[in-house]
């Protein structure tokens, strides 16, 4: 056995090595590819959110400004409260002024002046970052030219950590991997023991492989998270801008179609009742984009902020609740809903004629093994014909619910039909 010991040991010491090795590997892998998709994705959301707020936003805050005496504050609806939050209108029409603005100055200085660490800052901690001030304290919105444009770079650059905010403190510790720098070593550690025979040195170093594996894990697990609610907020504020786009559309109608006063203003007691609720739905759409936009999806740690998910989940339920209620519209109210609901029903429009040139289709190709299937599932394309000639000044959403009905139907009848004949 003495004989033997030196051998089997140098067996275990090159088996424990070699483990530990492919362990750091594996682990050292994922975190690096996950970095680089985490990145990517913060990246994404902070260009996604100066274009909404320099686009949306700003084409919003632009035109409702034009208007005076509007009760922001006014419950159109039943489920229609128009203050989404404790934040006073004034401050939030303020604050989206702002954010707006600054959001401008990083547009025009482009996303490459900007850098991947200003982008992930932007992404992390949420609109309130645009609402700061320069390092001189004026507010960057005040400033103008070149020194808003340099105010602008600088904040995003590291003003908000000098602030004391997150900033991308937070997202830059993590996806930058300084978490891991002492993990780092493990690999010169594992190296430099190989070819050496000390069992207790090989199990030493099979543990810290293991325990650097274990953090790694962690940190790739927490960047999974924030990845993932990068994304869910990219798409989310994707969807809004979809929605809100034809309400900035008629607020710009509603400006052009009214004289302005003395002031350059448009009273809002001048404006139609269905003009008045254009801008009060209009005004809970940027509450909602308000919100999304300005909420940190970081902690202080680096880690998803509760805030987040919650604020996500709560603007989901609101954007419901609008569809909900502008549903519900009829007579001249529903001019309101159809800015909602026609981009809807004529999504639906093109499904159904889709599936129309489906049925008729499989309708002609059928003719030649059964002729009343093939009758039959033409039949189906003409249910599910989605123009109704009688009906066309029905509300966008009541054509909407009909198309879907006519394909629901249509469908079932086909496939009772290709499963009976």
């Amino acid at each position: 056995m003495g004989l033997l010991e030196p051998i089997t040991h140098k067996e275990e010491v090159e088996s424990l090595l070699n483990e530990a090795q492919s362990m750091y590997d594996n682990a050292k892998n994922k975190f690096e590819s996950q970095k680089k998709q985490t990145t990517k994705s913060l990246e994404n959301l902070g260009k996604v959110k100066v274009n909404a707020w320099a686009d949306g936003m700003d084409t919003f805050v632009t035109a409702f400004d034009t208007f005076k005496n509007v009760e922001m504050d006014r419950k159109i609806e039943t489920n229609m409260n128009f203050i989404g939050s404790d934040e006073e209108p004034k401050q939030m029409l303020m604050n989206i002024q702002n954010a707006s603005m600054t959001a401008n100055e990083v547009a025009k200085a482009g996303f490459a002046a900007l850098g991947t660490g200003a982008l992930v800052g932007i992404a992390s901690y949420g609109g309130a970052m645009m609402f700061g001030t320069a390092s001189t304290g004026t507010a960057i919105a005040a400033l103008s030219g070149a020194a808003k444009t340099n105010a602008t770079l600088a904040w995003f650059g590291g003003g908000a950590k000098a602030a004391g905010g997150l900033g991308m403190t937070g997202g830059k510790l993590v996806l930058a991997g300084v978490v891991v720098a002492p993990i780092v070593a493990v690999a010169a550690v594992i190296a430099g023991a190989k070819g050496k025979e000390k069992l207790a040195e090989a199990k030493k170093i099979h543990s810290e492989a293991e325990e650097a594996v274990s953090q790694m894990n962690v940190v790739t697990t927490g960047m999974e998270g924030i990845a993932k609610m990068s994304d869910n907020y990219s798409n989310f504020i994707k969807k809004l801008n979809k929605k809100f786009a034809p309400f900035l559309q008629e607020l710009d109608r509603i400006k052009k179609s009214h004289p302005v006063d003395e002031d350059g203003m448009i009273n809002f007691n001048s404006l139609s009742v269905v003009e008045q609720k254009t801008l009060h739905v209009s005004w809970l759409m940027a509450q909602i984009y308000y919100h999304v936009l300005s909420t940190p999806i970081l902690n202080s740690k680096g880690e998803v902020a509760i805030e987040a998910s919650e604020a996500l989940s709560a603007s989901t339920k609101r954007l419901k609740q609008i569809k909900k209620d502008t549903y519900k519209m009829v007579n001249e109210d529903a001019q309101v809903g159809n800015i909602i609901w026609k981009p809807e029903a004529n999504k639906m429009l093109i499904i159904n004629f889709f599936a129309v040139g489906i049925m008729i289709t499989l309708g002609c190709l059928s003719m030649d093994t059964s002729v009343l299937k093939g009758i039959l599932l033409i039949l189906c394309g003409v249910v599910a014909f989605p123009i109704f000639f009688k009906f066309r000044n029905l509300p966008a959403s009541r054509l909407y619910t009909w198309r879907l009905v006519r394909l629901i139907g249509s469908i079932v009848i086909a496939i009772t039909v290709a499963t009976l004949l």
